[in-house]
Order: C-alpha cells, then structure tokens, then sequence
C-alpha cells in the first residue's frame, strides 16, 4: 500500500487500531494468571508486537505522511501468525502433558455466562475477516469498520474470560 493510496488515514484511526491490541493484552495478562507457560506468554507477546507495528504504521501514516511499509505487512503478517501459532503450540503441549485440561476450558468457554460473550466474539472475527478480505485495505472508512469491529469482538473475548 503506498501513503497516496491511503487517504483519510488519521491519528484517531490509530488510536482505534491500538484498542483491540490493548484488549488482547489484557486478555493475555488474565490467562497467565491461571495459565503460567513461558511459550503461551512469549506467542502472545509476538501478537502484541505485531499489533503495536501495525498501530505504529498507522499513526506514522496519519503524522507524518510517509510510509513506512515494513511496520505493516512484514511484521504484522510475520509476527501475529507466529504468535498465534505459539499460543496454540503451547497450549497443545501442555495438554498432551496434563498441564491443562482442554475438556474444561471448552465447558467454562460455552458454560453461561460466558458463552454470552464468546459467541459474538467469535461472530465478531468471522464478520471481520470476511469484512477484509471483501473490501479495499486503503479505505480509511473501511479500516474504521475493521478495527470496530475486531475492537467489540476483542472485548467481547476479554469479558467472556473474566466472567469465566
């Protein structure tokens, strides 16, 4: 994406953008508490990471009016998969060795209240990665609908874990 194909692109788009990395951290702080695995934690920060290029890009954008491109696609495309990755590898893991026990975090997930919350989160993302792969990354309008959307969805997450 070059900086004259993204027009409209402002500090407070931005700052929209930080607000589901915000979440996802505080969604990763309130696991930890009850799940202490260093390659869990390490995946989240690689996706914390991730987000923060990616709002960092943004608000690059909109200050200074240069892109500067390894901030968006590289890193974000390569940090936030990785981290997931690990997230869902160390989470395998410590199933496999009785460190967790999947089975009960799939019932607290779908028990109420909970379920409540991971639903529409879960309909969230679904409606956001549709939502992306149909419309024009360079709209500002249809970033503002991106990050609102991934926003409710994020703290849709985050309440679900801590009604848990």
């Amino acid at each position: 994406m070059k900086s004259n194909e993204v027009q409209g692109f402002t500090l407070g788009l931005a700052l929209a953008d930080a607000i589901p990395v915000v979440l996802f951290a505080l969604i990763l702080s309130s696991i930890m508490t009850h799940f202490h695995n260093n390659v869990f934690l390490s995946g989240g920060i690689l996706t914390i990471v991730g987000g923060t290029c990616k709002v960092l890009w943004k608000i690059l954008l909109a200050c200074r009016k240069k892109d500067y491109h390894f901030l968006n696609r590289p890193l974000f495309i390569v940090l936030m998969p990785s981290g997931f990755l690990l997230m869902l590898l160390a989470l395998v893991i410590a199933c496999l060795e009785g460190e967790a026990n999947l089975l009960g975090v799939l019932r607290a997930c779908l028990g109420f209240p909970s379920v409540l919350f991971f639903i529409p989160g879960i309909l969230g993302l679904v409606a956001m990665t549709i939502y992306v792969k149909c419309h024009d990354k360079s709209d500002a309008k249809n970033n503002w609908i991106e990050q609102l959307t991934n926003s409710f969805a994020q703290l849709m997450f985050l309440l679900g874990i801590l009604v848990m």
